[in-house]
Formats: structure tokens, C-alpha cells, sequence
């Protein structure tokens, strides 16, 4: 008889090949036949199932991750890590505007109208023709609110004049935050009871001039289009 495996002659009623060592078995014809010899079919198997699990999890993480980043779990300036962090305003553009009801939360669009306006004067924003000194007003009255506390809050704006002889120095200095708000509560307190833009806004800086009113329209269209970014008053301000 011959090896069915390896084909070499052994002996009739051998249970194995001398030559290859596979065990012979019989058919049901009564054939000899190799043994069934064990292959890495299963461990190929356990290995494709070992890969796939491992790549479901990868995407599994790489999911979890995404998602964090989008709702600013991993956000390393979120409010509540930053011990400066101001009260933030819902910055909707959708609220209603008017004169005896102007929203705080819209100061920083009308601080980019302004922006955009390059000092042509009145400024159309939204349903509202503003002049100069209620830009002023309301800009300023606005940064005062917000280092107040009150983000949220609506003010009602007079019919004011501009300064009719405008002074102070427009030198170049740092002002920090709680000086210029306290410079911008003073400016718009100012007004409410004069009826009129201030002729210029004194700080407390030693040695340091007092500023232009035009050079506080600067001052609170930066600072205001600076916190429609970033939602939080900056630290300091350069003039």
C-alpha cells in the first residue's frame, strides 16, 4: 500500500507512514487515508477576531475623544478653569433693539458697526440710526454692566450731544481692567446726569493725561469687539 500524504510504499495494515509520519486511517470504502492534520486555521481565526476587537475599540475612543473636544470638555480656557472669567451675555442676535430697551448682549455687533463705520456718523444698526455720542453711551454704559455683573442687562439711551470741545491726550498706555471699567461706569454715569458726552476721561495712572472722548470710542469698540470673541472682558487694554 502507498501513503495517501506522502505517496511512499509502507507496509499493508501500517497505522503510520515511516517516511512522513502521518497516521493512516481507513475510509468507509476501506481505503487508507491521512489523518486529519491539524492546521492554524482556528488560530488564524482567534487572531481576526483578536484585530477586530481592537479596531472597534480604537474607533470606540476615537469617538469618545471627538465628541469631547466638541463640547469643550478638554477646553483649557472654559469658564469654569478661569478664575477671571466675566458673566457671560446670551450674544444673540435675534433680540429686539430700541432706544429706552438696548440689549448689553448686542454691544459687541454695534461695537463692530462702529468699527465698520470708520467714524461716519450716525450708524445704522438694525432698526436704529445712532449718533456719535449714543454710540459712545451705549458702548461704554455696556462695558460697565458687563464688569458689573450684568451682562444681561438693557439700557435706555437718551438723545445725548457729542462734546462741543473735546480734550485730554491721546498717549499711549496699558489700562487694566478694573480701570477702565470704572472709567466707562463714570463716562456713562456722566451722561445720564449731564445729558452730554464728557469733554475727556480722567484715569487714576500717575503722571499719566486724561483721554479724548474719541479715543474712548477706541477704547470700547476693542474692548467690546474683544469680548464678543471671547465672551470675557480682557485683562488690559492698550491705547
Amino acid at each position: 500500500m502507498f501513503c495517501p500524504k506522502c505517496g511512499k510504499e509502507i507496509k499493508d495494515g501500517s497505522k503510520f507512514c515511516k517516511h512522513c509520519g502521518s497516521e493512516i486511517k481507513k475510509n468507509k470504502n476501506g481505503t487508507s487515508a491521512p489523518a486529519k492534520v491539524k492546521t492554524q486555521s482556528s488560530d488564524d481565526e482567534k487572531t481576526k477576531k483578536i484585530i477586530i476587537g481592537v479596531l472597534v475599540a480604537a474607533i470606540v475612543i476615537l469617538a469618545i475623544v471627538f465628541v469631547a473636544f466638541g463640547t469643550g470638555m478638554f477646553n483649557g480656557n472654559s469658564q469654569n478653569g478661569n478664575a477671571n472669567a466675566q458673566p457671560q451675555a446670551n450674544l444673540s442676535s435675534s433680540k429686539p433693539v430700541s432706544l429706552n430697551s438696548f440689549p448689553v448682549s448686542e454691544a459687541p455687533a454695534l461695537a463692530q458697526a462702529v468699527k465698520n463705520a470708520n467714524n461716519n456718523f450716525p450708524v445704522s444698526f438694525k432698526s436704529l440710526s445712532l449718533s456719535k455720542a449714543q454710540c459712545l453711551y451705549i458702548l461704554s454704559k455696556s462695558i460697565s454692566q458687563i464688569g458689573s455683573g450684568h451682562p444681561d442687562a438693557t439700557i435706555s439711551v437718551g438723545d445725548y450731544s457729542y462734546a462741543p470741545h473735546p480734550s485730554g491726550s491721546d498717549s499711549s498706555q496699558t489700562i487694566q481692567r478694573a480701570n477702565y471699567v470704572d472709567m466707562c461706569n463714570r463716562f456713562s454715569t456722566w451722561t445720564e446726569s449731564n445729558n452730554a458726552i464728557p469733554n475727556y476721561v480722567g484715569i487714576y495712572t500717575g503722571g499719566v493725561p486724561d483721554i479724548s472722548p474719541a479715543r474712548m470710542m477706541d477704547i470700547c469698540v476693542n474692548i467690546l469687539m474683544n469680548y464678543g470673541k471671547t465672551h470675557n472682558l480682557p485683562a488690559s487694554v492698550n491705547i
